[in-house]
């Protein structure tokens, strides 16, 4: 049984007392793996009083789910349990850009998870909101992924490169390669197919700089920022063999080449590799950081420099900038191409869900 499935004690023993109609909705949401949408107006007093009691969670406009549950679930579950709901009340929408991602099951950075995305047509006069924003797609491909409709995998990858910086289209792209979703060639030859775009350029540079060995988001993400900051990595999980145990390799995340013919190996350190128990493979974390600390140790005999890079330092790209130049690596400066947000405007973005009123 996976994660966030029905694992818990159904009936939920409300401290209130039971309710009997709320019992059944919720159980019912938690087997779909949505949220619930009360309909009657004993319903809803009954769900407003448990969410001031802090029971129950209101995670979207007229859309909740008991609190107990909705922790269980990370951000992209949370949000597909909220577009399933959605996406019964509202049959004929479809769904895109960075929602459709998250759908399709691609890495995606947590800043894009709201508002939700929807398409919607030129000239409809729809009005956005914290929560809700129409996109414009003239003609899109759909498909349907558990009678949600969305953006087909290369509409919605295409949207994601020409409406959002390289930092957070990367990780899309990426992992759909990773996933083995499409081929590198399919990818490449998609943009010059779709008409009636103004950010064809970015696109274009995204889906080339697309690289399906990079392992996670972040890593993507970390490319991404270096990419526009002049100094694209020339390799991508680069192996070295170890020095101390013959037949094992050591892994970086980048690999970039100094005039001077040695090496620079980037790390992205976030925190899902000393907690992810895929990651640490049952190891402490005291365990993983001394295995970090050996393998840097290789590194380094290597006459490689280990350059570490965590998430703050995606938000300060002029940290990128002094770390690498002082490195000695060379820029190719190239400007990044103009989309429709900016990565400081994402920033700055509030999560807008789980609201406990």
């Amino acid at each position: 049984m996976g994660k966030g499935d029905s694992a818990l004690p159904i009936p939920y023993t409300w401290p209130m007392g039971t309710h009997h109609s709320l019992t059944i909705l919720f159980a019912a949401a938690r087997r779909e793996r949505r949220c619930a949408r009360p309909q009657t107006k004993t319903d809803i007093r009954a769900i407003q009083r448990r969410v001031k009691h802090g029971t129950v969670i209101r995670a979207y406009r007229g859309l909740y789910a008991e609190t107990a549950y909705w922790n269980t679930l990370d951000v992209h579950e949370q949000v597909r349990h909220i577009v399933r709901a959605l996406a019964m009340q509202h049959p004929d929408w479809v769904f895109c850009g960075p929602t459709a991602a998250i759908m399709h099951g691609l890495d995606c950075s947590y800043r894009l998870a709201f508002p939700i995305c929807v398409a919607a047509r030129p000239g409809g006069g729809h009005r956005d909101t914290a929560d809700l924003a129409h996109c414009v797609v003239a003609y899109p491909e759909t498909t349907t992924i558990g009678h949600v409709k969305v953006t087909g995998l290369l509409r919605t990858l295409f949207d994601c490169a020409a409406g959002y910086p390289l930092r957070y289209s990367l990780g899309p792209l990426d992992s759909a390669l990773r996933l083995g979703l499409v081929s590198k060639t399919t990818l490449l030859a998609y943009p010059c197919s779709v008409k009636y775009t103004r950010h064809r350029q970015a696109v274009e540079r995204a889906f080339s700089l697309a690289d399906g060995r990079s392992e996670n988001g972040g890593e993507s993400e970390a490319r991404g920022v270096a990419c526009d900051c002049g100094y694209p990595p020339d390799d991508v999980q680069p192996q070295f063999p170890c020095l101390d145990e013959p037949g094992r390799t050591h892994r970086g995340d980048f690999l970039w080449k100094r005039k001077d013919g040695t090496l620079v190996v980037g790390e992205f350190d976030g925190t899902r590799k000393y907690v992810d128990p895929q990651m640490t493979s049952g190891r402490t974390i005291r365990e993983v950081v001394d295995e970090e600390r050996r393998r840097q140790q290789c590194l380094e005999r290597r006459r490689a420099v280990v350059l570490r890079m965590y998430h703050t330092d995606l938000d300060n790209p002029e940290r990128v900038v002094r770390q690498l130049d002082a490195l000695g690596v060379s820029r190719r400066h190239t400007s990044p191409s103009p989309t429709r947000h900016t990565a400081y405007s994402i920033a700055r973005r509030r999560r807008p869900y789980a609201r406990s009123r």
